[in-house]
């Protein structure tokens, strides 16, 4: 046989292996993508699977966080809770499932007091409400116990609320919160950052010593028949606020009628002529810039007229007085010689470094701005020597007397506690200047206008005041509407702390009614000398034994025993 070679055949054979090859080439490379593709899809779904996974989880724990995030508490300084949180609950009923409104609203009426069994009926049997509301702010123990009664229909929804557990004791420092347990006033206003964010708050208040002075100030308060009264309570070695009462007061825990109950705190809000309070300061620019001494004379027999206007003293003495005789009779024609001597500008910029013409520097929001002419002229420089035509918070006329009488260099007015020890000493006013006026308070609490100030025992200096209220109305000064205070230090040997305590428009009663006689001598003294009575024990005050203190017993055999 014969074979014959085709050269085209050898030809054919390559193309075909050469398509082949294409083809298996081709079929790679899709498979290639097509998994690179799929491993692609799959790493992506992973991916978003477990970044979903992960936001699940900080979503799940931002949640936890969020339901486990109570407001701040508020504690006073011996960590006594004056401000905290407690679920109370809200009973909603279901009409639809309730088979008997006629027995549901019966029980409900009789153990839930005070609700009306006519409106329970009527909601509980209207089908055409999916959910309606019985009543909120149920105690957890109480809810408790209707749960427990299981009546088809009704279901408990707790909520946070926020508690005062010193009820009007603290109300105008604490504030309260709104029903989103947000600060509108007080404390809980100006913390409202650190509070809402779970931080606690620790208050320089000593609660033992508010209820003290709430107590005797609230006696007072309604015998004087007064309109408003504050008390102020501060520390001179640490600038802070140990009391701080307002009256009238209120319950944060309950709606108020603010009509009828006031959320004002007097005392740094309301702006007052203080009278002769101001004569501290006064007597004390005219030690240190207005060449003044003690036995400086200025004669007060006359009226004093500047201009058109004439200033008198409530007890007028009509004679020379020396400085000392200025301050303890409380003249007010002595004070404003002294200030005329030491010239406006002067006491102006010392008003002004006393903090008297600008907002107090207390850590709270609610303050106001001190009120005082624009001019001062021969008669705007004699009437603010006394207390008149500025108008302040009782908190200027305390951060003021800080400022002189402080042991360390003034800084700001605390609410808050501050873990910080002040070593810098007090040098606003000379040493001599202070010891002056201190002597000059003390004296007054012995023999001048402060005498019902004293207390047995302990060392008091003051300074009372009795301002006439503007009447809007009219015009001028009306007797009858008294602003009267009493300023206090003690112990006077080793100033510790400062009292203010002031009534607005007290009244005194007499066998034919009312007097426009209410002082400050003979309310806000008398008030004071009770209130150191009974806070000076809390406060580590010692009182001091005199010698008619001293008891002598006779013992046997002629040996005598002497005791305090």
């Amino acid at each position: 046989m014969k074979l014959f070679f085709n050269p085209n055949l050898k030809n054919f054979s390559q193309e075909k292996d050469y398509e082949n090859n294409q083809i298996i080439r081709r079929l790679f490379l899709v498979v290639f993508f097509m998994t690179a593709i799929g491993l692609l899809i799959f790493s992506k779904i992973i991916e978003i699977a477990m970044l979903y996974e992960k936001e699940l989880v900080n979503s799940s724990k931002t949640k936890t966080e969020n339901n486990n995030l109570f407001r701040g508490v508020i504690k006073d300084r011996n960590g006594k809770i004056l401000a905290s949180n407690i679920f109370k609950y809200k009973l909603k009923a279901y009409p639809r499932l309730i088979n008997d409104p006629v027995l549901t609203s019966e029980i409900l009426t009789q153990q839930i007091p005070n609700l009306d069994k006519r409106r329970i009926y009527n909601q509980v049997s209207n089908k055409s409400k999916f959910e309606v509301v019985i009543l909120r702010n149920i105690t957890a123990k109480k809810a408790k116990y209707l749960n427990s009664l299981g009546i088809p229909g009704l279901e408990f929804f707790p909520s946070i609320k926020r508690f005062y557990p010193q009820e009007n004791l603290t109300s105008h420092i604490i504030g309260h919160t709104n029903k989103s347990l947000i600060g509108v006033n007080g404390i809980e206003k100006t913390f409202e950052k650190k509070l809402s964010s779970g931080e606690d708050i620790t208050l320089s208040i000593d609660i033992r010593v508010q209820h003290a002075i709430r107590e005797e100030l609230v006696k007072d308060f309604l015998a004087f028949n007064a309109k408003t009264a504050t008390a102020i309570l501060a520390d001179l070695e640490t600038n802070e606020i140990l009391s701080m009462i307002s009256l009238p007061d209120f319950n944060p825990n309950l709606s108020i009628n603010p009509s009828i109950y006031s959320y004002r705190n007097t005392a740094t809000l309301n702006l007052y002529e203080m009278g002769s309070t101001f004569k501290i300061f006064s007597l004390a620019a005219g030690f240190e810039f207005g060449d003044v001494h003690l036995n400086s004379n200025f004669d007060v027999s006359k009226p004093l007229t500047i201009s058109r206007f004439t200033i008198k003293d409530y007890h007028p003495q009509n004679r020379v007085l020396n400085t000392k005789e200025v301050f303890l009779k409380s003249s007010n024609k002595g004070a404003s010689l002294i200030a005329l001597k030491l010239g406006g500008n002067n006491l102006k910029n010392f008003y002004s470094k006393l903090g008297l013409l600008d907002y107090s520097s207390i850590d709270i929001k609610e303050k106001a701005k001190p009120k005082y002419p624009l001019k001062w002229g021969k008669i705007e420089t004699a009437n603010l020597s006394f207390g008149y035509g500025i108008s302040i918070t009782p908190i200027h006329l305390v951060e003021a007397t800080s400022l002189i009488f402080g042991n360390f260099k003034f800084e700001n007015v605390n609410l808050e506690l501050k873990a910080k020890k002040r070593k810098d000493k007090n040098n606003f006013i000379s040493f001599t200047t202070r010891e002056k006026l201190l002597y000059l308070m003390e004296q007054n609490v012995l023999y001048g206008t402060g005498k019902n100030a004293f207390v047995k025992g302990y060392g008091i200096g003051g300074k009372t005041a009795t301002a006439e209220k503007v009447n809007k109305n009219l015009g001028g000064y009306d007797k009858t509407k008294l602003v009267s205070s009493f300023l206090s230090i003690f112990p006077i040997n080793k100033p510790k702390y400062i009292c203010l305590v002031l009534f607005d428009e007290p009244l005194l009663k007499n066998t034919v009614g009312y007097n426009d006689g209410a002082t400050g001598g003979k309310t806000a003294a008398k008030t004071t000398a009770k209130i150191i009575k009974r806070i000076a024990p809390l406060l580590g005050i010692e009182k001091e034994n005199t010698y008619e203190d001293l008891l002598v017993k006779k013992g046997r055999k002629g040996i005598n025993f002497a005791s305090f």
